[in-house]
């Protein structure tokens, strides 16, 4: 499809609806996240100074002060981080909450780099402090998801005001609007899940068969958040789907070959920077190292069992659950926001549902039906492997942010099953209202 003037357009007026929520979200959501957002702080800050942090040292002093002058929503393990100036005072690093550690090292660096030399440019450029200057690095970088996803939906041939939705409703998804006020690696998430729609497009709607794009998709995306691989990850379980039964997705016996090399290529690039980056980044720390976090969400599999763990794989489903899925800080929670968490949780567990019944029909959008069903369980799958590998436990539950790489497909479903005459309309008013439900919730908390 033709992307014209006009779908360039819409792709900026939806930058500027993101970049709008992240200014609301940073300017009022002042404490740092409890979703570690200090670990990547202080990884970002090290990064911009010349140095891969290791995973198990110590906090950076610069990383302990902005902490404990941001503040932080309670404690943890009832240990609240000290008061401002109390490192330049001269506290122990021990009396800060997990020892003053930073056990996020073990994340591919691509993020970091980007958040810790733009935030260091934004902040010496216009008079601010480091952590704000890298949280606009994550809200460009979700800002240009937004764009991407709308984009990707119209290579689908979805209409511009269907696809405008889809990528609107993306970005009132809580978990993707969290991700685009804070320092974290989750901000690049939504163009993680944005190519995995464009790449579902290319193989299953236009039957584009090059591994090439597909396997420099994947190793982008590894080297910046591994668990964002869950939706192309997704695409490619329905890619073996074809390579079983081609004819069932509108290939012929003749495109099998083709399929089978362009699944192995990307699995093949993905555990090339993932094993290459691993070996390398592990090799650094202390043989008997233990995370300080060990043992708070997760539980050894002598424990568990691997029965707990094939029950955890359905966690995902629904991927905003308010109880357990995302998390925003005071000054932007609000019970507005929650309350449509909670209406947008049903509708995303039943997506693909709807999308096996409504959608199947359609030879050609068969791969997207499989991708999205399988999305959540495959991300799960990804998130406790890695888990089960590095420190022989697993998550006692999977939180629907590890699979929200696939809000990209689900939105896609959405956007072509509600392409039609009257039900455009309901669609971009549903997400349009969902939009305002965020920015508003937030704003008026605040002034309350």
């Amino acid at each position: 499809m033709n992307i014209g003037k006009r779908d360039g357009l819409l792709a900026v007026v939806l930058v500027a609806l993101s970049l709008t929520w992240s200014a609301v979200a940073i300017s009022h959501g002042t404490p740092l996240s409890r979703y570690d957002e200090w670990t990547y702080v202080d990884y970002a800050w090290k990064m911009a100074h010349g140095h891969i942090p290791v995973q198990g040292e110590d906090l950076a002093d610069e990383t302990l002060e902005a902490w404990s002058c941001r503040g932080m929503e309670g404690s943890i393990q009832s240990v609240y981080v000290p008061v401002c100036g109390a490192r330049a005072e001269g506290r122990d690093i021990e009396e800060w909450p997990y020892r003053g550690e930073n056990y996020n090292g073990f994340h591919p660096p691509l993020y970091f780099a980007l958040a810790g030399y733009g935030g260091t440019f934004l902040a010496s450029h216009f008079h601010t402090d480091f952590v704000t200057g890298a949280r606009w690095i994550s809200a460009f970088l979700v800002a240009g998801g937004v764009a991407a996803l709308y984009l990707a939906l119209r290579s689908w041939r979805a209409s511009r005001r269907a696809a405008f939705a889809g990528a609107l409703l993306a970005l009132a998804t809580p978990a993707v609007g969290a991700s685009a006020g804070i320092v974290h690696n989750d901000a690049v998430t939504l163009l993680a899940g944005a190519a995995a729609v464009w790449i579902a497009a290319r193989i299953f709607l236009d039957h584009r068969l090059g591994s090439a794009a597909p396997a420099l998709v994947m190793a982008g995306i590894a080297a910046t958040r591994v668990i964002s691989v869950g939706a192309l990850l997704a695409v490619l379980c329905a890619v073996g789907c074809a390579v079983i039964r081609p004819e069932s997705f509108g290939f012929s016996l003749s495109d099998r070959r083709r399929l089978l090399r362009l699944l192995l290529v990307s699995v093949l690039a993905l555990l090339l920077v993932y094993l290459l980056w691993s070996r390398w980044q592990n090799g650094r720390r202390p043989e008997d190292y233990v995370p300080a976090i060990s043992g708070l969400s997760t539980v050894t599999l002598e424990e568990g069992g691997y029965d707990s763990v094939l029950a955890s794989l359905m966690d995902g489903y629904g991927l905003t659950d308010p109880r357990s899925d995302f998390y925003l800080q005071p000054g932007v929670r609000s019970g507005v926001v929650k309350v449509w968490a909670a209406f947008l949780y049903l509708v995303y567990l039943v997506t693909p549902v709807v999308a096996i019944i409504l959608l199947w029909s359609r030879r050609r959008h068969r791969g997207l039906v499989v991708a999205t069903v399988a999305g959540p369980a495959v991300a799960a799958v990804a998130v406790q492997t890695r888990e089960i590998v590095n420190s022989a436990a697993y998550f006692r539950i999977i939180s629907g942010r590890y699979a929200i790489s696939t809000v990209g497909l689900h939105v896609a479903v959405l956007a072509l099953l509600t392409d039609r005459r009257g039900w455009r309309d309901v669609f971009l008013a549903f997400t349009g209202s969902g939009y305002l439900l965020m920015l508003g919730g937030t704003l008026l908390t605040s002034v309350g």
